[in-house]
């Protein structure tokens, strides 16, 4: 998949977070030419966690030692996916990296370990 591709398919795309959201996620590493999750233990969609002071939750892609993603639907908030992202952290193994995006605009921000 080219940039152009990608752009034209998920510009104004209007999908829900539900419906869209690894769909977009398995475009973009096919664009980058990197491998899609796809083992529960390292690198996956869905990885269960125990929220800090919250219960269980969910992060939509997690890497080990790389990144945990939270994804919002078109026009999603990026600060309260960023928050919600934060109380996973530990449960998610510290990853350096927490990423959030509404598909419009996505945010890699830094996670001191």
């Amino acid at each position: 998949m080219t940039p152009a591709t990608f752009i034209a398919k998920w510009k104004d795309n209007l999908l829900s977070e539900r419906a869209g959201s690894q769909a977009f996620f398995l475009d973009l590493c096919t664009m980058l030419g990197v491998p899609t999750p796809s083992d529960p233990d390292n690198y996956c969609f869905e990885r269960g966690a125990t929220r800090t002071g919250a219960g269980h939750g969910w992060a939509d892609v997690w890497m080990r030692g790389h990144f945990g993603w939270e994804t919002k639907g078109p026009g999603g908030d990026l600060a309260g996916a960023l928050r919600q992202l934060m109380t996973y952290a530990l449960a998610l193994d510290n990853p350096p990296l927490l990423v959030v995006s509404n598909r419009a605009l996505t945010e890699i921000h830094t996670h001191l370990q």
